[in-house]
């Protein structure tokens, strides 16, 4: 039983086969981890308590996802031959992938678990995962039929949704970006500098670089209501900041009859949470989102450029895998200078909390130059 499983595992050789004298002479591949082997017996119990029998197919793939050296584990429930009951684990054309990540002791644990339309591995050092989905799945505003596509990152911890290779839905385009604020280059510009940055670091990046520049446009569109707020609230040039012109300047946030603790104001804007912060007098505006399990769907340092903002990098600061503080000095044509603070948060694990604020103090500087070695988070 235990050849045949293993035979049922993309590792290249089967053991327990008759083998040419070089396979043979090839050192033999390690011990399949024991959550791997109950998970694949699991599979097999469930295909026999609904009447089928256990197959030869192949549904596991043993490859280095992560660019340790060592061999990971995904498991693919809808390419398990359960004979007399097919498509026992597809419902609807969707079934469950899971990857499960070796550490050097031998043992793995499961880092993603999802219910897909599909997946292929792509070939690399480390092998890549790419992953459709349908429907809800493909987040706010999908339709039953919209189909989506992206490829997992490998972030030290967990696999999240790394760079979109599709979206659409069956015969038609690509879903549309939100409707972007009016802005001194605009869509089409922004479209044509990502597409040209993407593909001068990676030329196999034609392949979806429009698609992923589309979402990103998306995140720029979605913080302009965010990023008009933040400008509202920088004092003209000569000006001091008053609570009053942010309340006035600040179209759509809903104010708080009594503000959070240690704020002057606060309230919300849409998702956002605002907030203003001081001492007698604002010092600094806020707004921030978290959401667990979910992509950070904001980019306001983007939103503000598009807004004629001229924003330079003046430090950085990683803190942890996906999660890092970026500080900007940002100028804009008749307002006072100043710096913009943005920190992020990815969820490392569907279940933890991702997280995004942008910042903007009102003193009247720009903020000090920093460190800025890693920023890449």
């Amino acid at each position: 039983m235990a050849a045949a499983r293993l035979c049922r595992i993309a590792l290249g050789v089967c053991a327990g086969l008759a083998l040419p004298a070089a396979a043979m002479a090839q050192p033999a591949p390690p011990p399949i981890p024991a959550v791997v082997l109950t998970h694949m017996q699991s599979l097999d119990a469930r295909c026999l308590a609904a009447g089928g029998r256990e197959g030869p197919g192949r549904y596991v793939a043993a490859q280095d996802f992560t660019g340790d050296g060592r061999l990971d584990y995904l498991l693919s429930e809808g390419d398990y031959d359960c004979v007399g009951r097919p498509g026992l684990f597809r419902k609807d054309g969707q079934a469950r992938v899971d990857i499960f990540v070796t550490d050097a002791r031998g043992q793995a644990r499961r880092v993603y678990s999802d219910v897909l339309a599909g997946y292929r591995i792509v070939a690399g050092r480390p092998a890549k995962v790419q992953v459709a989905r349908r429907g809800a799945a493909c987040g706010a505003g999908a339709g039953p039929a919209t189909q989506c596509a992206a490829q997992l990152e490998w972030n030290g911890t967990g696999f999240g949704q790394g760079v979109s290779v599709a979206r659409a839905a069956p015969g038609a385009p690509p879903a549309a970006a939100p409707a972007p604020a009016a802005g001194p280059t605009g869509e089409a510009a922004f479209l044509a500098r990502c597409r040209r940055e993407l593909v001068g670091r990676d030329a196999s990046a034609a392949r979806w670089a429009d698609e992923e520049c589309r979402g990103r446009w998306g995140r720029v569109a979605a913080s302009g209501p965010a990023a008009d707020l933040l400008l509202a609230a920088v004092p003209r040039t000569g000006e001091r900041a008053s609570l009053a012109s942010i309340r006035a300047g600040a179209g759509g946030v809903r104010w708080a009859a009594r503000p959070e603790p240690r704020q002057l104001a606060s309230g919300t804007l849409g998702d956002l949470q605002v907030g203003g912060a001081g001492a007698g007098q604002p010092a600094e505006v806020s707004v921030g989102w978290q959401k667990v399990g979910a992509e950070i769907p904001y980019d306001v340092a983007e939103a503000l450029r598009q807004r004629g903002a001229r924003v330079e990098l003046a430090a950085c600061q990683k803190l942890g895998v996906g999660e890092g503080e970026k500080t900007y000095a940002v100028s804009l044509p008749g307002r006072a200078p100043f710096g913009l603070t943005v920190f992020q948060r990815t969820a490392p694990t569907g279940n933890a909390w991702s997280s995004y604020s942008a910042a903007v103090n009102l003193d009247g500087r720009h903020p000090s130059p920093g460190p800025r070695d890693d920023c890449a988070f």
